[in-house]
């Protein structure tokens, strides 16, 4: 069995970056990993996932089994947020630059021990919702607003999201792991991330077929048009109550997963980040899943992940026979939208229809 020390990283991806940059000049060779970093960091986050991690390896022509690349991904994702910065992407390239301050003892094991439990409890007392329920309380403990927490309003946010206090050393270690700059204070979003973990490939690529439903000029935005021509608000509990109009009902929607100042605009990466906070409190994928599915009308998905939410028809056909149909991706059809149902089931390819009963 091999290590990722096994993995022919070093060596080889030295040696491209030395070609690459003028044969090892170290301020060219560190200009060409930035710019090797950044053309796989897509969504400008400053940090790579492992779908990202992986093409960075293929691209300097890497080699390892795919158990090694998991775990020189894990080993170097220090602060358990299912992402590699790039200052951790240097170090697997070149080890810990001169200079750079000791990580004070930190055991990682110990410290995604912690993340763990503080995750657990927050999906515990929150549900689905836990997540983004306790990012929105740890902002408010943000007393400055400046979505950084020093130690004592960390311990104290913690305290109010899972009841429990924890000891001194564990939030030491929690302070130590995500304050990268030392600076005493942490990102209230990098803590976060360290919470949510990875988010598996196979959730991403649901998500992503949720959201171009939604996009379907593939603008790469939502809007309140985009909602309404998908979501049929009518049917909203607080719109048949009389409660809201049909344009609150959308506002509402997209509300949900505007990250930051409402501008009623949703992003690929907001909706991506609101469903990354489900996914961490969810151990099935099949769960997750279906999930989805039903949540926007996918169809597809194989047993216990198959959608239940997509309309099924009753077709009457032109010669009087009859067969009971899904209306495949029906987001947005309504349950007196025959015209429309009609229309959907002939571009699936059903024939000869004579009429349809919802």
């Amino acid at each position: 069995m091999h290590s990722p020390n096994s993995i022919q990283f070093t060596g080889c991806s030295r040696s491209y970056l030395e070609v690459k940059s003028g044969f090892g000049d170290p301020i060219n060779m560190e200009r060409m990993l930035a710019k090797e970093f950044k053309f796989f960091d897509r969504d400008e986050s400053g940090s790579i996932d492992f779908d990202e991690f992986n093409l960075v390896l293929e691209h300097l022509n890497c080699k390892g089994s795919a158990r090694d690349v998991d775990e020189l991904f894990d080993r170097y994702d220090q602060d358990c947020s299912g992402a590699v910065s790039y200052g951790e992407f240097c170090q697997i390239l070149f080890g810990k630059k001169k200079g750079q301050k000791p990580d004070d003892g930190v055991d990682p094991n110990k410290t995604r021990s912690v993340v763990k439990m503080v995750k657990d409890e927050i999906t515990k007392r929150g549900g689905g919702n836990g997540l983004r329920s306790a990012r929105v309380l740890l902002k408010r403990m943000d007393k400055d607003g400046n979505n950084l927490l020093d130690r004592e309003e960390l311990k104290n946010g913690i305290k109010e999201l899972i009841g429990i206090e924890l000891e001194g050393e564990d939030i030491d270690r929690l302070m130590v792991n995500f304050d990268k700059d030392r600076s005493g204070k942490i990102s209230v979003e990098e803590f976060f991330k360290g919470l949510q973990g990875d988010m598996k490939r196979k959730r991403k690529v649901i998500v992503r077929q949720a959201y171009d439903l939604l996009d379907k000029d593939g603008s790469g935005e939502v809007t309140v048009n985009d909602i309404k021509g998908a979501y049929n608000c009518s049917e909203h509990e607080k719109v048949v109550s009389g409660e809201w109009t049909e344009y609150d009902a959308l506002q509402e929607i997209l509300a949900t997963y505007e990250q930051g100042e409402a501008d009623g605009v949703v992003t690929f990466q907001e909706f991506l980040e609101y469903y990354r906070d489900l996914s961490a409190g969810m151990e099935s994928d099949d769960y997750f899943e279906l999930m989805v599915r039903n949540a926007w009308h996918i169809s597809g998905g194989k047993g216990q992940a198959a959608n239940t939410s997509c309309r099924r028809v009753l077709v009457t056909h032109t010669d009087g026979s009859e067969e009971i149909v899904e209306i495949k991706n029906d987001l947005g059809i309504g349950p007196k939208d025959t015209d429309l149902m009609i229309s959907r089931l002939k571009e699936q390819g059903v024939k000869n229809i004579k009429k349809v009963t919802p």
